[in-house]
């Protein structure tokens, strides 16, 4: 279900560029919309006469800045409220913002949290920047990261295939619900990859010596990886989506995703960032190459352990 999505703003224009696309996940699923703007208050402090006089003069400045925070939520809710015909809400909030945009998810049970990967605080073009990086790595909500290097990003959004990142495993397996719900919102098809890597051993002469059919295990895992993704897609085919499912086998899983990507061009891509196999993701590695690389939305979620 996607009932409530989060959308962290930062008073930049392409922050706001992740409305529209909210906007319209939660009009076709029936949910509604928040707009968070974080204030970051002014840190005070001043222990001679002086320094009293200052920090009186900063609590007035900080109380401007807050007022001013609270208005531009309240404007762009009123705004987007009335342009698509749902419930938006405006939370403006003291606080870090990373942390406070985690901490309003979990109280409000978002689903779904919306943001763009680059802004004031945000992502930089390079790197993962501290807010959305941080977002990532500590909400267990889902987030959809849309990439500033999208050309779409600002149209229409357009979803007719989904690309899901899977391993095997319970925790890669965890961000199929949520994928799941945004490809029935949209009617779209979902498209299952599993890259079987090979394991190279320190002997590899002595294995390879031993001749056994398949020393290295890769006949049998990719067996194995084919009926794990038939056992996912029929699960989604329950919901009635229409689903197709790729084994690759590729010394490097980030190369050949991104090789899947150019080749199907998907719509969006969709990964749990810890797991096992490709899905042993920490960002900076597969997760944060695909976001920073693949110019298109990618559905991410870090699961609880478990």
């Amino acid at each position: 279900m996607l009932r409530t999505i989060l959308v962290p703003l930062d008073g930049s224009a392409l922050a706001e560029r992740a409305l529209p696309i909210a906007c319209d996940i939660a009009r076709r699923a029936g949910g509604a919309v928040q707009v968070v703007r974080a204030h970051v208050p002014i840190a005070v402090v001043g222990a001679t006469a002086e320094g009293a006089i200052f920090s009186q003069d900063m609590l007035a400045a900080d109380d401007a800045l807050r007022q001013r925070a609270q208005k531009y939520a309240d404007e762009v809710a009123t705004k987007y409220a009335a342009e698509w015909g749902l419930r938006v809400t405006p939370v403006c909030e003291d606080g870090s913002p990373a942390g406070l945009i985690t901490d309003i998810a979990d109280r409000s049970d978002a689903d779904l949290i919306v943001m763009t990967t680059h802004g004031a605080g945000g992502f930089t073009p390079d790197w993962l920047g501290s807010v959305a990086d941080s977002v990532i790595r500590h909400s267990h909500r889902p987030v959809l990261a849309l990439p500033e290097n999208d050309a779409r990003l600002g149209e229409p959004f357009t979803l007719r295939r989904i690309l899901v990142t899977l391993d095997g495993s319970d925790r890669a397996s965890a961000i199929l619900p949520i994928a799941r719900d945004l490809a029935i919102a949209f009617g779209a098809a979902v498209d299952l990859i599993r890259v079987v890597a090979p394991y190279v051993p320190g002997d590899v002469v002595a294995t390879l010596a031993a001749d056994r059919p398949d020393p290295f295990g890769i006949d049998a895992e990719t067996v194995h990886a084919k009926k794990s993704l038939s056992d996912a897609g029929a699960e989604l085919e329950k919901a009635g989506l229409k689903v197709t499912h790729t084994v690759r086998v590729d010394l490097s899983p980030t190369r050949c995703l991104l090789e899947h990507v150019k080749e199907t061009t998907p719509d969006c891509l969709a990964i749990a960032t810890q797991g096992r196999g490709v899905s042993r993701i920490f960002l900076g590695s597969v997760a944060d190459k695909l976001i920073r690389s693949a110019g298109r939305p990618v559905l991410v979620l870090r699961p609880h352990k478990g």
